[in-house]
């Protein structure tokens, strides 16, 4: 028998303060972490600050942001584990990084392209 609300879709309602915890340890390798969530943005709102994290699949979970680590920012990567103790967040500073540069990098080749070819009145030729 399948569990019908398993752990990975279960964060926006249902877990308490308690499950949820931020992590900071640099003991802990990310490899073992089961997945990667993506910080989509950071909100106020009349209850306080909310993250909207992106899970791989495409959907998004609000999760209260002082259940985050300390400094995280939109665009960053997360190591999201859930376990005995409730749901740990990690910052993966490194991962975010390269991330941002490789980002960063397409944009830069995007942009050094030449322009497409325009005629006599300055319109696209195509």
């Amino acid at each position: 028998m399948t569990d019908p609300d398993p752990p990975a879709t279960r964060y926006a309602e249902d877990m308490s303060s308690e499950e949820l915890r931020p992590e900071t340890e640099q003991g802990a390798r990310p490899d073992h972490w089961p997945e990667r969530w993506t910080v989509d943005a950071i909100e106020d709102t009349p209850r306080g600050p909310v993250a909207r994290l992106e899970r791989p699949d495409g959907e998004t979970v609000d999760v209260p942001a002082h259940h985050l680590p300390d400094g995280v920012r939109e665009g960053d990567l997360l190591a999201v584990q859930d376990g005995p103790d409730g749901v740990i967040f990690r910052a993966l500073p490194q991962e975010t990084q390269e991330r941002r540069e490789h980002a960063q990098a397409k944009l830069d080749a995007l942009n050094a392209r030449q322009a497409p070819p325009t005629n006599e009145q300055g319109e696209i030729d195509l």
